[in-house]
């Protein structure tokens, strides 16, 4: 944002204060933004975040001692009994309309055990979101010196709130009713206190979509807001706030931010559609699964400026040229990278489809077609020809046409020819590279346990089945019959004769 126009149009009475943009999370107007301050019931949309991200809104929480009695008196409460049963749905109702302190508690045990751990649960996913100032100590706000965050940060958590559809689809309403649980038996009706989003408020802002509120004496009033407009999706966070001043600022935020920016868009979902190859390795080769789609989930749009034209952003393309592994449906596997003024926002291209592994059956087949390869190539080296196909055509032609008997038993002797030359190669191809290279450590081993052994023997030979193939290798033999010798005196000393 241009600092210097937006700080001589805007003049807000919070002590912090930040607008950005909800696509692209850029900051377009900041007051303060980053000093630490303590941010009250504000604070509970990490702890729907983090109810949303571990659970589903048809669970169900039973409420202990701790979760509804630990609470300041007098604090914002729905009146949850103990051993009381409500849905994940009804409690985050409970907070986002009416700030139930209790309703936190209960998330926090519901998704962490104990509101401590939660607490850390909070900072470790503030820091992962990006934010650099934030210490959570408990899951609704209440004041502590350790807890504390910035308008930036709260608007970093907005933002990432803000990409749960089971979110968007509560934010904006400003009624409930929970019905009669376990142990209540009147119905409880919930309206909501964000009064920009009340029709019938003066506070009302029409493009407001929802948006939580914090006061504590110590933090003033805080309030965090959702706006849209034409395609553009505001986030505004004011904080240390005296009266209605919190409203009145962030109102002045959204006019000056839809006055000045608008979402442009780049390109179609189409113009960045690619298809690529999916392989997996397998017995040291990449085996083919399948074509994946690979796409952003939506047009592209980049908050410019108005009267910026679109050319005016560089888009940088990070697609791979094939995927190794399988592919889940959703998965990110690209990068857009636009670029406008030095400053940069990242589009992920997902899969339109998911492309699974090998199953067992799939690497069974493969291992017997690898199987199957290797046989064919060893009857080819037997084969009575090079080409049995050939010789067959070759022996009908013969037998149809008139040929002179000579020529026949030259043809003849070349086909005998042929398979005495392929059985010849076909045995020294099996000498080469498979007898000789095993041979040496093949010999010993077997006559360590197999041999025979006798009284006062000058050699021992070897079993009878590996006595021809030893044959073919008498420097093999004599070193065989010189370890049997040694063998014999060492393991029999009385020189019995035996057969192992």
């Amino acid at each position: 944002a241009d600092e210097t126009t937006a700080n001589d149009t805007l003049s807000l009475a919070a002590e912090t204060a930040v607008l950005i943009d909800a696509a692209s999370g850029e900051i377009l107007y900041d007051k303060d933004a980053d000093k630490k301050m303590y941010p009250a019931s504000i604070t509970k949309l990490m702890t729907i975040l983090l109810a949303l991200e571990n659970g589903k809104l048809t669970d169900e929480i039973t409420f202990s001692h701790d979760a509804v009695y630990n609470i300041e008196p007098g604090s914002a409460h729905i009146a949850i009994l103990e051993g009381e049963t409500l849905t994940l749905e009804q409690v985050l109702r409970a907070i986002i309309l009416r700030s139930a302190n209790e309703a936190s508690n209960g998330v926090a045990e519901y998704v962490d055990g104990s509101v401590e751990a939660f607490a850390k649960h909070m900072t470790e996913r503030a820091k992962e979101l990006g934010c650099t100032n934030t210490n959570f100590v408990n899951a609704n706000g209440l004041f502590d010196e350790n807890h504390y965050t910035t308008a930036h940060d709260m608007a970093l958590i907005a933002r990432e709130l803000l990409k749960h559809e089971e979110y968007r689809s509560m934010m904006s309403e400003t009624d409930y009713k929970i019905p009669p649980t376990n142990l209540q038996t009147e119905t409880r009706y919930l309206h909501g206190q964000h009064q920009m989003l009340n029709p019938n408020s003066i506070y009302y802002y029409k493009d407001a979509i929802g948006g939580k509120t914090g006061y504590t004496v110590e933090a003033g009033n805080t309030l965090v807001t959702y706006a849209e407009r034409d395609g553009l999706t505001l986030i505004a966070v004011v904080m240390k706030c005296n009266g209605a001043e919190h409203y009145t600022d962030t109102a002045a935020l959204f006019d000056y931010g839809f006055a000045n920016y608008a979402s442009v868009k780049i390109a179609a979902v189409s113009d960045y559609t690619s298809t690529v190859p999916v392989t997996e390795t397998y017995n040291k080769k990449a085996v083919a699964l399948g074509k994946v789609t690979i796409a952003p989930s939506e047009d592209v749009y980049y908050t410019l400026p108005k009267g910026t034209d679109a050319s005016a952003v560089t888009v940088k393309t990070d697609i791979p040229e094939g995927v190794e592994g399988a592919v889940k449906k959703g998965q990110t596997l690209g990068t857009l990278q636009l670029s406008y003024n030095g400053k940069t926002q990242t589009v992920d291209l997902i899969a339109q489809n998911a492309v699974d592994a090998l199953t067992d059956t799939q690497k069974a087949e493969l291992d017997k077609s690898s199987l199957s390869g290797m046989v064919k190539r060893f009857s080819f080296l037997f084969s009575a020809s090079p080409d049995s196909s050939a010789t067959e055509a070759i022996s009908a032609e013969s037998s149809c046409a008139d040929k002179d008997p000579a020529e026949e038993e030259i043809t003849e002797d070349k086909q005998k020819a042929d398979i005495r030359r392929n059985k010849f190669y076909g045995v020294c191809f099996l000498f080469l590279f498979f007898i000789i290279p095993k041979a040496q450590g093949f010999f010993p081993e077997s006559h360590e346990y197999r041999r025979y052994r006798c009284r006062n023997s000058s050699f021992s030979r070897p079993a009878p089945s590996l006595w021809k193939v030893g044959a073919a290798f008498p420097f093999h033999s004599a070193c065989s019959r010189r370890n049997a010798q040694s063998a014999h005196r060492e393991i029999n000393p009385q020189g019995m004769c035996r057969r192992l």
